[in-house]
């Protein structure tokens, strides 16, 4: 009997051994693969970098525009990032992380001077120069604004006189508001002495805005008093001319690397059509009259078109494709 009960203690203990280094040993198990856990978060948590630029403006609700280094980046707002105080143009610093397909934005500060102005002015709105920039001729003279997040110049006519504010920003000043004091006839003046209704041929490039639309031409222009006789053709010109009933005259030309500022026209010199003229292919601006649309027409396709001359951009009279 006390055999028995002896063996019995035995076992029992054995058993509670067992169950105490199997406890031991999920417990250590459990640990390890909780440290595992945590060290694979810490290695997969995206590295924070920092990075200074010019606050473009807001895309829409999640995303923004910033400019480093003259380039245009697009970055994803995270939760935690502001950017509502932010006036366009503002000079900034930010924290983000790289993310596939799009950086995403968690901090966002100012670097502005305070003593910047945001200035105003007067001037003829003349055309946008690509989807974020326009011109607009002030005291005279051309000159191209970058566009604020909040200028929309879609349905406004070349040749309107506007009042704009805007910011210096290097090279391309920056508008942030506009507002039409004026619009320009609906219809050309046929009365006018410098009105003239032309004929064109060309290659349908697309629209630039919702009022204007570029042309790819190659034309044949009359030389004046220019002598053209050493330039190479391919060469990149840029040129000004004067319309006229018979064929167009270069009212200036010249041979660049770079374009020129200001109200030039830049093209390619294709060579000489005869001893008193030259040809010379462009790309030009023309804005659409009154019932004129191209919403039909594919980009690429050759038209033939009728125009009047207008002194900010000829207006087309009639498009159709050849």
């Amino acid at each position: 009997m006390f055999k028995n009960k002896g063996f019995l203690v035995a076992l029992t203990v054995f058993v509670l051994l067992i169950a105490l280094l199997t406890g031991c040993r999920a417990t250590d198990d459990q640990m390890n693969e909780e440290t595992d856990e945590e060290e694979q978060v810490e290695q997969e948590e995206p590295t924070m970098l920092e990075g200074e630029g010019i606050f473009v403006g807001q895309i829409d609700s999640q995303s923004v525009e910033i400019e480093i280094d003259d380039q245009t980046k697009v970055f994803a707002l995270a939760e935690e990032a502001r950017v509502d105080q932010f006036t366009d143009g503002s000079k900034v610093a930010f924290s983000y992380t790289d993310q596939e397909g799009r950086p995403l934005l968690h901090s966002v500060e100012t670097l502005e001077d305070p003593d910047e102005q945001v200035l105003d002015n007067e001037g003829v709105y003349t055309g946008q120069s690509d989807s974020r920039s326009m011109e607009v001729e002030v005291d005279g003279q051309p000159k191209i604004f970058a566009m604020g997040s909040d200028v929309r110049v879609d349905d406004l006519p070349a040749g309107s006189i506007i009042a704009f504010t805007y910011k210096e920003n290097g090279d391309k000043p920056l508008m942030l508001s506009l507002e039409v004091l004026e619009e320009p006839d609906e219809e050309a003046d046929e009365d006018d002495p410098e009105y003239l209704e032309l004929k064109g041929e060309g290659i349908l490039e697309g629209p630039i805005d919702g009022q204007s639309v570029e042309i790819k031409r190659n034309r044949v222009f009359a030389l004046g008093d220019h002598d053209l006789e050493d330039v190479e053709d391919g060469s990149k010109v840029a040129f000004t001319y004067t319309e006229e009933e018979e064929r167009p005259v270069l009212d200036f030309i010249e041979v660049v690397d770079e374009p020129l500022a200001g109200e030039y026209i830049h093209g390619t010199f294709t060579g000489r059509a005869d001893s008193h003229s030259v040809e010379i292919e462009y790309h030009r601006a023309y804005a659409l009259g009154p019932g004129v649309s191209v919403e039909d027409i594919e980009t690429g396709s050759k038209i033939t078109f009728t125009y009047a001359s207008s002194p900010y951009r000829p207006e087309l009279i009639s498009v159709d494709v050849q």
